[in-house]
């Protein structure tokens, strides 16, 4: 679990903190500080997300985990930012709030962000400046599925999932009567002041947990302007062809230089839990509530007053900064019940009341409403001889409304009903075989709209081989059915926060899209020895009739306009990784971390590039422990993206340099470090972001981050 408290007096001596916290159970977490240093050993914990109880490595599909210390020293201010550097993940970026986790070039409604399993049920998937709701502040884990999660998760996970887990419902009875956790964090760029605080008791039968976070943030410091040198040459070519030079001159001092405005934030949320736990299992309830007020960069509205001639100039075009208000209330059900025969049936439900307001000014200019539900119902059944497997069934359902200027996608409900189905077999000693399969019925009703209804299928098939206990060999392929959304189906109008005009297939006269056939293909190496453990994947991915929206050239109030089409597409790429131990005696050790990660993505009947692919990265790091200090160094390169979409603009390369000290103190438990991110203050903009060329990274920064257990 996670907290995070921030006083500003914090900020004066240190001048940042960014704080982190992630834990599984507060006594968990005391007793895995001896064997922190060892990353890998994070390859061990149970995924949360896997229809089994497996580990990373029992598992043909390439998933990852950030846990325990890790997670709190690279918590940001949103799900994207605490993700952007992990293998084969990236993230959109629209300020340090707003900020959603891309897959293997993938994004929006193609990246699943679920919370303990179960849909977030908000509205990040629709539009990239809205905030994703579920905050990793108070997560024990973050588990990463790169490629297609469709076949347990639904169709719209055809790039793969985030799953954010926490323990305000428990599985077990507590550990100890009383628990808790305080933290607090600072960051200099962003303005950070975070702390959180959570507590648990109750009895061998009975378990109450309560939890509140509050982060604020200011305007974001960056090391120059904040538009790109490449769109600023651009738009100075076209007022050298103005003719009147007093707007020239407007336009230099309307430049952002070293900030970029309106991307300050205050965020608070908190819950209550009630479990009830058994010998045979146990029952939990938790409301929570999350509430976010964050400006949207770049996103200016602008009115045109009807005034008389002899009115101030300036009056006549007022530009008033967009900022959403969001709240957001979720309940939570999850029982798990373990029969004598050694099956356990598990219930997930939540349900989510979500609202958000986007206010030009002090004015409301558009309202999204979203109801949702989502609920799981699954049984793990016994062992049968070398067989292990599960089966279930899964509803969900949103009800969404925008209403405003801006409301560029209609009113509609959609419906999911789904099947599905995992087991696996133990061949031998060596051979571990998994296969999954799922059907899931899809409706998309809007008002004087032509209706969606659709059934896609998918299934895919995963094959371990373990040649020995140091090296092993992972093979998934998978077959799967993505059904179109309501957005790539009835959007039309200005999508403001992305500065373009967007139009979806039924509005372009195209009618109802068909469903993307994904065909996957994941290759994963692992290996290890005394010195050295490493990892390498590969991955093709071939989608016939692939959902794009692709820029056109046309303007509309100039906002360029896009359109929702499909075509054939392929997408491949790798993700490798090597820890070398170069000194290991205790209690000291030394190891240095290679990893690297590619993604290419073209348009099979264009032969255009995918829009927003991220370019190759790759870096080196050196990680140093010694008891409980622990320091480490790291660069990472991402190489300049040129390989561009049609009126896409290319994004030059960039170096993060980082560094970090922490110590971990045995009694009290108290966790300390100080990390400083882009220490070469470089202009750095991520290729995957809508708005790359007018919202740089932030620029140099401390972040300071204390966590206590008790």
């Amino acid at each position: 679990m996670k907290i995070l408290v921030i006083p500003t007096r914090l900020q004066a001596v240190v001048g940042c903190l960014a704080l982190v916290s992630g834990t599984a159970s507060f006594d968990a977490i005391a007793q895995e500080r001896e064997k922190e240093y060892e990353e890998h050993e994070i390859d061990e914990i149970i995924v949360k997300g896997a229809p089994l109880d497996r580990t990373i490595k029992e598992l043909a599909q390439p998933t990852a985990m950030v846990a325990g210390d890790a997670l709190e020293r690279k918590q940001a201010s949103s799900l994207g930012e605490t993700l952007a550097h992990e293998l084969g993940v990236t993230a959109t970026y629209f300020g340090p709030v707003s900020s959603r986790p891309v897959i293997r070039g993938q994004y929006g409604e193609r990246v699943l962000v679920l919370s303990n399993g179960l849909d977030s049920l908000d509205a990040s998937a629709l539009s990239e400046d809205h905030a994703v709701s579920v905050d990793d502040i108070l997560a024990e884990r973050v588990e990463i599925v790169r490629g297609p999660a469709t076949l347990l998760y639904g169709s719209g996970a055809a790039g793969g999932l985030v799953n954010v887990v926490d323990d305000r419902i428990v599985e077990e009875p507590l550990d100890s009567p009383f628990s808790g956790a305080l933290s607090l964090g600072n960051d200099s760029a962003t303005g950070k002041e975070s702390g959180a605080a959570q507590v648990a008791f109750g009895s061998e039968s009975v378990a109450m947990h309560l939890d509140y976070f509050r982060r604020n943030t200011s305007n974001v410091e960056i090391p120059g302007f904040a538009e790109s040198a490449l769109l600023r040459s651009m738009e100075e070519e076209e007022h050298e062809h103005e003719e009147e030079e007093h707007e020239h001159e407007e336009h230099e001092e309307e430049e952002a230089y070293g900030v970029v405005e309106n991307t300050d934030s205050k965020t608070e949320g908190g819950s209550a839990a009630l479990t009830l736990t058994s010998d045979n299992g146990y029952l939990g309830f938790s409301a929570s509530q999350y509430n976010s007020k964050y400006g949207i960069p770049g996103h200016h509205h602008h009115e045109e007053e009807e005034h008389e001639e002899e009115e101030d100039e300036h009056e006549e075009h007022e530009e008033e900064s967009v900022r959403v208000d969001l709240d957001q209330t979720r309940y939570e059900l999850r029982g798990g019940y373990e029969f004598a025969d050694g099956g356990d049936l598990v219930l997930r439900l939540a349900k989510n009341d979500y609202r958000h307001v986007e206010l030009e000014g002090d004015e409301i200019g558009t309202q999204f409403d979203s109801d949702g539900l989502d609920t799981r119902l699954e049984y793990r059944h016994r062992r049968i001889d070398n067989m292990e497997g599960a089966f279930g069934v899964q509803y969900k359902s949103m009800d969404f409304v925008a209403v405003g200027d801006e409301a560029f996608v209609p009113p509609s409900v959609t419906k999911q009903t789904s099947l599905f189905g995992f087991e696996e077999w133990t061949l031998g000693r060596s051979w571990i075989l998994q296969a999954s399969a799922r059907m899931e019925r899809q409706t998309i009703d809007a008002p004087d709209l032509p209706s969606y209804a659709g059934n896609a299928f998918g299934g895919s098939l995963g094959l371990i081989w373990s040649m020995s206990d140091d090296f092993s060999v992972s093979l998934n392929y998978a077959l799967t059915e993505r059904h179109p959304n309501s957005t790539e189906l009835y959007a039309d109008g200005p999508h403001i926060a992305a500065s373009r005009i967007e139009r979806g297939s039924v509005v372009l006269g195209g009618g109802i899209l068909d469903k993307e056939l994904s065909s996957n293909l994941d290759l994963t190496f692992r290996g290890e020895n005394e010195h050295v453990e490493w990892t390498v994947t590969g991955f093709v991915n071939s989608i016939d009739d692939y959902i794009l929206l692709s820029p056109t050239a046309s303007f509309e109030d100039e906002m360029q306009v896009f359109e929702y089409g499909q075509t054939d597409a392929t997408l491949y790429g790798f993700e490798a990784e090597a820890r070398v131990e170069l000194y290991d005696s205790d209690p000291t050790h030394i190891h240095a971390r290679i990893f690297t990660d590619f993604v290419y993505g073209e348009d099979d009947r264009t032969g255009n590039y995918l829009p927003r692919i991220p370019p190759m990265r790759y870096g080196i790091g050196l990680h140093y422990t010694s008891g409980g200090f622990e320091a480490a160094v790291e660069a990472e390169y991402n190489e300049s993206q040129d390989k561009t979409a049609p009126n896409e603009l290319p994004t030059g390369s960039y170096t993060l340099l980082s560094a970090e000290l922490s110590y971990a103190f045995a009694n009290p438990d108290v966790f300390l470090f100080l990390r400083g991110t882009n220490l070469s203050d470089e202009d750095a903009r991520r290729h995957a972001s809508p708005l790359k060329d007018i919202v740089p990274l932030p620029g140099r920064s401390l972040q300071l981050g204390l966590r206590y257990f008790f």
